[in-house]
This record gives C-alpha cells, sequence and structure tokens, in this order.
C-alpha cells in the first residue's frame, strides 16, 4: 500500500505543486483545505488521483479526521500576507497559531510520523548577517512572521515531548506559476493591464527569489531526511539575490512592456536584504536549488501573461 500523506492547504499556490509531485511519485494523497484562497483547479491533471476533504484547521475534529492513518504530514494552510496580517492580526493568529495547534494536536492523536511545516525567512526581520544563516536571532516584524515564528516553536515542541518527527523550512521569496498577490505577479498584472507599478521605496530591496519547484524539492528533502535531521529549521532559497528594480526590468524584457514605476514611500516594517545562507540545508537535506531567476521569471510570466488572455477573454 502507498503510504498515506495528507497536504494542508494543498489547494493553494506551494500546495498544488507539492501534491502533484506526490501524486506523480504515487504516494496515498488527502489535499485538506477549506477553499478560502485555493482553488480546485490548481490541482489541474492529479484531481482525480488524490482524495479531496473539505475542512478547515480552525476545526479541530475536521482536522482530526482528515488525518488518519497518515504517516507524512505537509502543513501548508495559513494565511500569508504581511499588509494583510498588520490589519487584521486576530486572524492570523486564530489561522496560523491555533490552527497550526490544532494540526499538530491531530498529528499526535493519529501517530503521525513527520511533519513538515513552512516557515518564512521573514521570521529574521531585518538580518544583519548577509546571506543569512539558521543561527541568525528570530526577529518577526509582522503578525505573519510572529505566527511563523509560534508555529516553529511548536514544531519543535511537539518533537521533543512528543516525538513527532517535525522539520520546518524557512522558505524565501517564492514565485511560479500559479502564485497570488505576490510582488512578482502584482508587477506583472500591472504591467499587463498598462498600469503603472506600485513600488515602495527605491527599488533596490534585495530578495532570494526561489522558484515553486524548487521548494517543493525542498519538501522533499524534509520528508526523506533522517530522523535526527528533525527538530530544526532549514534555510530554502538561492543564496542569490535580485532587487527589485532588476525584477522589473527582467520583466519588462520578457513581456515587451515598457511599465512605469510610481516610487512610494518606505513602508515601516520594509525589509531591505533578505538572502538565504543554504550550507546547512544543503549539508543536512541534501537540498540545492536548481532553476535560475532568468529562466524561473520566463515561466511565471508566460503563466500569469495566460492567465490575463484568458481572463481577458471572459471579461
Amino acid at each position: 500500500m502507498p503510504e498515506k500523506v495528507v497536504v494542508t492547504g494543498g489547494c493553494g499556490f506551494i500546495g498544488s505543486h507539492l501534491v502533484e509531485s506526490l501524486a506523480e511519485k504515487n504516494f496515498d494523497v488527502v489535499v485538506f483545505d477549506n477553499l478560502s484562497t485555493g482553488h480546485l483547479h490548481n490541482l489541474g491533471k492529479v484531481i482525480d488521483g488524490v482524495t479531496l476533504v473539505k475542512g478547515d484547521i480552525r476545526d479541530y475534529s475536521e482536522t482530526e479526521k482528515a488525518l488518519k492513518e497518515a504517516k507524512i504530514v505537509f502543513h501548508l494552510a495559513a494565511l500569508s500576507y504581511v499588509g494583510e496580517s498588520m490589519r487584521i492580526p486576530e486572524a492570523y493568529n486564530h489561522v496560523n497559531i491555533d490552527g497550526t495547534l490544532n494540526v499538530l494536536r491531530a498529528c499526535k492523536s493519529n501517530s503521525v510520523q513527520r511533519y513538515v511545516f513552512p516557515s518564512t525567512c521573514i521570521v529574521y526581520g531585518n538580518p544583519v548577517v548577509h546571506p543569512t544563516p539558521e543561527t541568525s536571532p528570530l526577529n518577526p516584524n509582522s503578525p505573519y512572521s510572529l505566527t511563523k515564528s509560534v508555529g516553529e516553536f511548536y514544531a519543535n515542541f511537539f518533537h521533543q515531548e512528543h516525538g513527532l518527527e517535525a522539520i520546518c523550512l524557512r522558505i524565501f521569496n517564492a514565485y511560479g506559476p500559479r502564485m497570488q498577490q505576490r510582488v512578482i505577479s502584482i508587477f506583472a498584472n500591472s504591467a499587463l493591464q498598462g498600469r503603472p507599478i506600485s513600488l515602495n521605496g527605491s527599488g533596490n530591496q534585495e530578495r532570494d527569489f526561489v522558484f515553486v519547484s524548487d521548494i517543493v524539492e525542498g519538501f522533499l528533502c524534509a520528508m526523506k531526511a533522517k530522523e535526527r535531521k528533525c527538530g530544526h529549521s532549514y534555510n530554502i532559497g538561492t543564496g542569490k539575490s535580485t532587487t527589485l528594480n532588476d525584477v522589473i526590468k527582467k520583466m519588462d524584457s520578457l513581456l515587451g512592456t515598457n511599465a512605469k514605476v510610481e516610487h512610494k514611500a518606505d513602508v515601516s516594517n520594509e525589509i531591505y536584504r533578505l538572502v538565504a545562507d543554504t550550507r546547512l540545508s544543503k549539508r543536512e537535506l541534501g537540498f540545492q536549488s536548481k532553476v535560475s531567476f532568468d529562466a524561473g521569471l520566463k515561466k511565471t510570466l508566460q503563466a500569469l501573461k495566460k492567465d490575463f488572455e484568458k481572463k481577458k477573454k471572459m471579461a
């Protein structure tokens, strides 16, 4: 019998790519999602080969039932927008902390063996060491990043106290097909619509953009890692940085646009440079990114342009 794997938030951007990979590897995949931000069409060609359970991680009984007989749980269900978290911190607390604790309790109740939790690079805040290693102090500066740091704490607590094989992945700036309301998709949609791109600050902020297939590979490395590698957090990035200004230049070239940029004031919690030190994840998990930013951006923009043209025809 194939191993049963549960992916919470499996209809979302990163979750759906992970589900595709697991289904293609013949795992028995259960997708647990409330469809509040994810979409069934994201599962595309694999939807008939997985089990979809509509439910909410904020409901413990639904969560406990969805995790029955699971050996591995990837917990991706979350609210994940910094600006939104500043406006409605209580919702982020309820979903990302209370919901995560429900998933962990359900893992314990169902004797789940391995738990993989995607955290975020912004738990570091504005780090002083670049590239930033996992030993850097955590300095979350938004409710979103705070809830993810709490999620890491709870994962390690359940590892230490209950023997759950928990691994946390600090994911740097994710991008790829199916992305929504992230910096590259926001820039691209503005350019495609002929609207100015709104850019906070100078645009010289540096980000480590990691393509979604590399992120999936990070999840698979965490799934296969030896038990002694559990109870820790690992960076998932490329180790290379790109400025937001460079993103816009490359995007214009690939889309054939000439987007006007409107510079706004810096936001109060802006992070100026965030690049992953990937030595630990390479040594301990065997993870290494493979997709260059230029190649990944081309694939991403092709998908975004296709979606834009489809919506335009339907309008």
